[in-house]
């Protein structure tokens, strides 16, 4: 007999009804002080000579859609290397159609979907569930590794001493499966989770870290884009543009509360845009980047729809466990 959960009586889900509210609430505040600074602004938006190139952004939609596209892809990955087996094609199309769900407050609705998905694959809710804690922690290594390496690099913030280099052999250490493998277990057992305890080897988290940059690279590429199509790029300032995109989905992430880093994001980007580009640019760059990602991960999610047959998705409420994980 196959074990079944319900989604309304799961922890997930009683995380959720713990989250909306003040996930709401931040949402709301983050954007009543957006919408207080560009108040503020407003002359000096209205006075900049805009010039903004349509095909421009319509490349970064398509960088966009790469990005999540890549995203997926190292989901899936990561998967097949947590269950030990798997293809990783349908994988990722769970991910891209699971993930339009992480714009409702609570930031657990896309994990959620994520379950119930992949159970039509056979792949256990604890599979999921882990693979998506550890990709979390990868995707945050992969952007503040960007930012790492594009740091010394950045324009605006002048010369770096030597030492600075060092960073990264260190980095590269806290990744061996001696350090983050014994962290990671250690949280296991703290949360009471066994299947985070994921036992890997340093080729393939190094790996899987490598991905992750590449991936934030993409995003990293499609803000570049939605620059070139308002003003000048330097080839100089291509460092400190792909680091801000990147340090800016991190920190984004970190917040928590706020749907998808919404505001916050914009805020870290705009800050490190204003370095190099007139305060108009860097504000305006960073809200069409949202939108640019926004349609690009709808057109990757539309792509993936159609690669699955153009079948409705449904999320049921209540999901069989299957007993043994059969592959992908």
């Amino acid at each position: 007999m196959s074990a079944e959960f319900s989604l309304d009586n799961h922890p997930v889900s009683q995380r959720l009804t713990h989250a909306r509210w003040p996930g709401l609430i931040a949402g709301m505040v983050v954007l009543a002080a957006w919408g207080l600074f560009l108040a503020r602004q407003m002359d000096e938006l209205r006075a900049y000579p805009w010039q903004i190139t349509p095909l421009a952004l319509a490349w970064g939609v398509g960088w966009g859609a790469l990005y999540f596209g890549g995203l997926a892809f190292c989901w899936a990955l990561l998967l097949r290397q947590v269950v030990g087996t798997g293809r990783v094609m349908p994988a990722a199309q769970v991910w891209l159609l699971s993930m339009m769900t992480r714009y409702i407050p609570g930031n657990v609705w896309h994990i959620l979907s994520r379950v119930a998905l992949a159970h039509r694959l056979g792949v256990s809710r604890m599979h999921v569930l882990s693979s998506a804690s550890i990709e979390q922690v990868l995707t945050l290594l992969g952007a503040l590794a960007l930012v790492a390496v594009t740091l010394p690099f950045w324009s605006a913030t002048g010369d770096w001493p030597i030492w600075w280099l060092w960073l990264l052999p260190i980095g590269l250490l806290l990744l061996h499966p001696r350090v983050l493998g014994t962290m990671l277990r250690w949280l296991a057992q703290r949360v009471k989770r066994p299947e985070l305890a994921w036992q890997y080897t340093g080729y393939q988290i190094i790996a899987l870290v490598l991905a992750y940059l590449g991936v934030m690279m993409l995003a990293g590429v499609a803000l570049l884009a939605v620059l070139g199509g308002m003003t000048l790029v330097h080839m100089h300032d291509i460092p400190l543009i792909l680091g801000a995109s990147a340090l800016g989905w991190a920190t984004g992430y970190l917040s928590l509360l706020t749907p998808s880093g919404l505001g916050v994001r914009e805020a870290v980007i705009t800050a490190l845009l204003a370095l190099i580009y007139p305060l108009p640019v860097a504000t305006v760059s960073s809200l069409l980047f949202r939108v640019v990602l926004t349609l690009g991960e709808l057109l990757a999610v539309v792509l993936a729809w159609i690669a699955a047959g153009g079948k409705p998705v449904t999320i049921p409420t209540t999901v069989a466990e299957p007993e043994d994980t059969q592959s992908l």
